[in-house]
């Protein structure tokens, strides 16, 4: 420890506590891509399972009688 000869007790503490740091943030942040990266497949998943309905069912089934369901006015419905 012959370069940290001049360092205070506060100095050690503050250099242990920033390693510590700086370790931690360095484990943690691959975790985080993971975790994120795990939530965002399943939108993605939820979105592409959206593509296999039946529209054409669905506006028979809520749509008033003789209703088209069109993207216009699907997309200006409240």
């Amino acid at each position: 420890m012959f370069q940290f000869r001049y360092a205070t007790p506060l100095d050690i503490f503050l250099m242990i506590v920033g390693t510590v740091g700086g370790v931690t943030h360095g484990v943690l942040m691959p975790l985080l891509i993971l975790v994120f990266g795990g939530l965002l497949n399943s939108f993605t998943s939820r979105s592409a399972d959206l593509c296999t309905l039946n529209f054409t069912a669905l506006a028979n089934e809520f749509c008033p009688h003789n209703y088209t369901l069109t993207s216009s006015n699907y997309y200006s419905s409240p």
